[in-house]
C-alpha cells in the first residue's frame, strides 16, 4: 500500500497535543471543556499505566502463529481454541453468505442452468466477498489469477475487487507507534502528517520526517487486524476442505482447493510482518536497483531504527503513479518507457533470480522527475524455482517451434501437473488453439489474449497451477495492460523476446543451451543432415542485442560451449555452414572490390552468383557484416577501418564539445588550448581500448582453437574453403575463356562500364 504521492501537510510532532498512550493527537490551540480535559487526563493516566487498553493487542499465542515466517495450519487451530465464540460467530456469517451462494451454484448446476448463470453468480459472488470484508476481497483476488480454478466469467469480475477501507483513528496509530518502536512520537520523528495520506485494508500511511532529517512514509498496520485474518484464514479452510470432500463440479472434480488457501494464508500472513517486507524490499535493492539494464530501476530505503512488525519507515518517493500519463508527460517522459523499463526489470526477477514482485498494482510503481521507476510496497512477494525458470524460458522456444508434445513435456517441470498424469491428451488442444493464434509470429501475440485462451484449455484438463504462476501472469497482464493504454499495437511478447535471446545466447546454464540447441538446429531429420536455422540465429542476434542487459562478452561463453564437447551437436552442423559463410564474406569482400575498382558487370564475371544457393549464402554474409558492425567490402580480420572510424566519431563529438564550450564560456587563450588538446587525447583513449581489446580477443580466440574443437573447426574450415576456391576459381577461368572465346572485350576502367567492347 503506497503513499499517495501528493504535498502532504507536516506539522512538527511538538505542536500536537500528544503523550504516549494519550488520545488523538490535538492540534495546539485547540479548547476542550474542563470536564472533557479530566476525563482525558484520566484517561491519558490509565493509558501511560497499560497502553494495552487502548491498543488491544492480538493473543501472543496468535501472533506467534502469524509472525512465525511459515503458515503452519494445525498452529493456527491451536491459537485460537480458546475462542470458540468469536469463531463461532464469524462462522455464522461466513457460512450464510458463502454456502448459500455455493447451494445456489449447485442447484444450478443440477437443473443444467450453470452455464448461463455464470456472469449473473460472478457479481453475486464479489458482493457477497466485498461484505465480508478484506481477508474474503484478498482471496477472491487471488482466485482471478487461477484460470485452471476459476471460470473465465468469474477471472473478469474478481479482478475488479479493491481492498480498501476508510483510514483508522490516527490516536490509535500514534498510540501503536509508541507502543511498537518503545519510544514517543517526538523521539522518533520531529515533523508527521497529522492525518494518513493513504490507507488500505492492513494499515495506512503517514508522511513525516526523522529527527536526522530525512523525509519518510510511515507504514501503521491496522489495530486487532492479526485477530480478524486468524479467524477468516481458519473458517475459510475448514470452508474450502467441506467442497474439496463433497463437491466435485467442473474443474473442482481434479484440484483442491485447500492448498490454495493455505498458500493464500501465508502470503497473507507475510504481508502483516513489516520487518519480513523491509527485508524483502532490501534484497530487490541488491538484486536489481542500478544493475546493468536496470539502471533506471530503484526502491525505497528502510530506515530500521523506526521499524518494527507493525510499523514500516521508508524513504519518501516524490513520484506520480505509472498510471499518470499526463502527468508523466508534463515530467518530459512517455509511459512506454517506463512499461519497457518495468518489464525488462520483471522479467530478470522471473527468469534470473527468481525473487519477484508479485502486487505491481498502479500504486505501486512511482515514476520520479529524474526518470526512475520506483517499486514499493513489498509486502508480497514470491519466488520461482530455478528448475520452473529454466523451463518457462524452453516452453517459448517450444511454442516457437509449434512443438506440443514437448510444450506438454514442460507442464512437469513447471509443476502444473503431478508426474503421474498423462500429459499427450492436451497436445491436440494446444495445437488447436496456438494454430489459430500464431497465424503471425509469437512476438506478434497479445499476451492477454493469449492467457485468457491458456487458461480455457487449464479449465479444461486437470492443471493445478502454482502459485508463482498465478502471480505472474498478474504482474505481466497489468503491465501489457498500461501499455496498451497508451499504445493500443504494445505487444508485451516482442518487448520481452530481446531478453529472452540474450538468455539464450549468453546463459552458460547445461538448460538453456539444450534450449539453444532445439531453437538453431533443424529438427527432424538425422544428426549428419542437420542444418543450423540461420534466420533462427540471426534473430536471436539481432533481438538479443536489443536488451539492456546485453553483454557481448557473454558471446564469446557461447563461443567457449561451442568448442567443448557439450557443443558437439551444434558445432558439426555448424562448421559445415561456416565454410559457406567465410566463403560468402570472401566473395562478399571481392565483389565490392571488384565494383569499387573496375564495374558491376567485370564483378559479375569474375565472382558471379551462379546459383540461388549462392545468392543465399551471399546475402547470410551481408547480414552478417551488419551484425557485426562492419562495412560491406571491408576485410573483418583488419581493425584499421574500424580504429579509424571510431576515432573520427571521438574526435567530432569532442569537437563539438569544444565549439560549444568556447560559444557559451569565456574563450580565454587557455580555454582554447585545453579545447585543442581534447580531441587528441581522446582519440589516444580510443586507440589504447580498440588495441586492449583486439589484444584480448586474440588471446581468446587462441584459446579457443587450442580446444578440441576449435581444431576440428579450424580443419573442417580450411579444408572446405580450399576446396570451394579451387572450384569458384576454375570457374572463373574457365568464364573468362568463354568470354575471351566469343570474341568479348577486356574489362572496361571506365567507372559504370560495361566492359564489353
Amino acid at each position: 500500500m503506497p503513499p499517495k504521492q501528493q504535498d502532504a501537510e507536516l506539522v512538527p510532532v511538538e505542536s500536537l497535543k500528544y503523550r504516549r498512550g494519550a488520545g488523538k493527537p490535538e492540534k495546539s490551540g485547540s479548547m476542550m471543556s474542563k470536564p472533557a480535559a479530566a476525563a482525558k487526563a484520566r484517561e491519558m493516566k490509565a493509558i501511560a499505566r497499560n497502553p494495552k487498553d487502548m491498543l488491544a493487542r492480538s493473543d501472543v499465542a496468535l501472533e506467534e502463529v502469524i509472525y512465525a515466517g511459515e503458515y503452519a495450519p494445525d498452529d493456527l487451530v491451536a491459537a485460537l481454541k480458546d475462542r470458540n465464540f468469536q469463531v463461532a460467530q464469524r462462522g455464522a456469517r461466513v457460512i450464510s453468505s458463502l454456502g448459500s451462494f455455493i447451494a445456489k451454484s449447485l442447484l444450478l448446476y443440477s437443473a443444467g442452468n450453470l452455464d448461463a448463470s455464470k456472469s449473473e453468480l460472478a457479481l453475486e459472488l464479489k458482493i457477497r466477498l466485498i461484505n465480508l470484508g478484506p481477508s474474503f476481497v484478498k482471496f477472491g483476488q487471488a482466485l482471478s489469477t487461477r484460470p485452471d480454478l476459476t471460470p473465465p466469467e468469474f477471472i473478469e469480475v474478481l479482478a475488479s475487487l479493491q481492498d480498501r477501507l476508510p483510514a483508522f483513528d490516527d490516536e490509535l496509530a500514534m498510540g501503536l507507534i509508541e507502543q511498537e518502536l518503545g519510544k514517543p512520537v517526538s523521539e522518533i520523528f520531529s515533523e508527521i502528517s497529522p492525518e494518513p495520506v493513504a490507507a488500505a485494508s492492513l494499515g495506512q500511511v503517514y508522511r513525516g520526517k526523522l529527527l536526522t532529517g530525512e523525509e519518510v512514509a510511515i507504514k501503521v498496520q491496522r489495530p486487532n487486524i492479526v485477530d480478524g485474518i486468524g479467524i477468516d484464514m481458519l473458517l475459510l479452510r475448514r470452508l474450502t476442505q467441506w467442497v474439496d470432500e463433497n463437491v466435485n463440479v467442473g474443474p473442482l472434480s481434479t484440484s483442491v482447493l485447500t492448498p490454495l488457501v493455505d498458500e493464500f494464508a501465508s502470503r497473507l500472513f507475510g504481508e502483516l510482518d513489516y520487518i519480513k517486507e523491509g527485508k524483502s524490499a532490501e534484497r530487490f535493492t541488491e538484486l536489481y536497483a542500478g544493475k546493468r539494464g536496470l539502471e533506471n530501476i530503484t526502491a525505497p530505503k528502510i530506515y530500521w531504527e523506526a521499524t518494527s512488525k507493525r510499523v514500516l519507515t521508508m524513504e519518501w518517493i516524490d513520484g506520480v503513479k505509472l498510471t499518470q500519463a499526463d502527468e508523466i508527460k508534463k515530467m518530459g517522459f512517455e509511459v512506454i518507457d517506463f512499461v519497457n523499463m518495468g518489464v525488462q526489470c520483471t522479467l530478470r526477477q522471473l527468469l534470473e533470480d527468481g525473487f519477484f514482485h508479485a502486487d505491481p498494482h498502479p500504486g505501486n510503481l512511482l515514476v520520479t522527475n529524474e526518470g526512475n521507476l520506483v517499486y514499493i510496497d513489498f509486502g508480497m512477494m514470491s519466488t520461482i524455482p530455478e528448475k520452473a525458470r529454466y523451463a518457462l524460458i524452453s516452453h517459448v522456444v517450444h511454442l516457437v517451434n509449434r512443438d506440443y508434445d514437448a510444450m506438454c513435456q514442460d507442464y512437469y517441470a513447471l509443476d502444473f501437473v503431478p508426474p503421474e498424469v498423462d500429459t499427450r491428451p492436451i497436445a491436440p488442444a494446444l495445437e488447436d488453439f496456438f494454430e489459430d493464434a500464431l497465424g503471425y509470429s509469437v512476438s506478434e501475440l497479445n499476451f492477454g489474449a493469449l492467457i485468457d485462451g491458456l487458461g480455457e484449455v487449464f479449465f479444461e484438463y486437470p492443471f493445478q497451477l502454482p502459485p508463482y504462476y498465478a502471480l505472474i501472469i498478474r504482474s505481466l497482464s497489468f503491465l501489457e495492460g498500461l501499455a496498451i493504454q497508451t499504445d493500443p499495437n504494445y505487444k508485451l511478447l516482442a518487448a520481452s523476446y530481446p531478453y529472452i535471446a540474450q538468455r539464450l545466447l549468453t546463459d552458460k546454464s547445461p538448460e538453456l543451451r539444450a534450449s539453444l540447441e532445439e531453437l538453431v538446429l533443424q529438427q527432424g531429420v538425422a544428426p549428419d543432415k542437420q542444418r543450423i536455422r540461420w534466420n533462427r540465429f540471426e534473430s536471436l542476434l539481432t533481438e538479443g542485442s536489443k536488451s539492456k542487459g546485453f553483454d557481448s562478452d557473454g558471446l564469446w561463453l557461447l563461443l567457449d560451449w561451442l568448442v567443448q564437447d557439450t557443443g558437439k551437436n551444434v558445432r558439426k552442423p555448424a562448421t559445415r555452414e561456416l565454410v559457406s559463410v567465410a566463403d560468402g564474406m570472401a566473395l562478399n569482400t571481392l565483389r565490392h572490390t571488384l565494383v569499387n575498382l573496375i564495374n558491376k558487370d567485370t564483378a559479375d564475371r569474375l565472382a558471379p552468383l551462379e546459383t540461388p544457393a549462392d545468392v543465399e549464402v551471399y546475402e547470410r554474409a551481408e547480414r552478417i557484416f551488419k551484425l557485426l558492425g562492419l562495412r560491406p567490402g571491408m576485410d573483418p580480420l583488419s581493425i584499421a577501418g574500424l580504429v579509424q572510424a571510431v576515432l573520427a566519431d571521438s574526435i567530432q563529438k569532442d569537437d563539438n564539445k569544444a565549439i560549444s564550450g568556447l560559444k557559451f564560456g569565456s574563450a580565454d587563450e587557455n580555454t582554447i588550448r585545453e579545447a585543442a588538446k581534447e580531441p587528441l587525447q581522446t582519440a589516444v583513449r580510443a586507440t589504447r581500448k580498440i588495441l586492449k581489446s583486439t589484444r584480448t580477443n586474440t588471446e581468446r580466440v587462441e584459446k579457443l582453437l587450442r580446444e578440441p574443437g576449435g581444431r576440428e573447426i579450424i580443419t573442417t574450415l580450411v579444408d572446405g574453403l580450399i576446396q570451394r576456391s579451387l572450384a569458384r576459381t576454375a570457374r572463373t577461368i574457365l568464364g573468362l575463356a568463354d568470354g575471351a572465346s566469343s570474341g568479348g572485350g577486356g574489362p572496361s576502367n571506365s567507372p559504370g562500364g560495361s566492359g564489353k567492347s
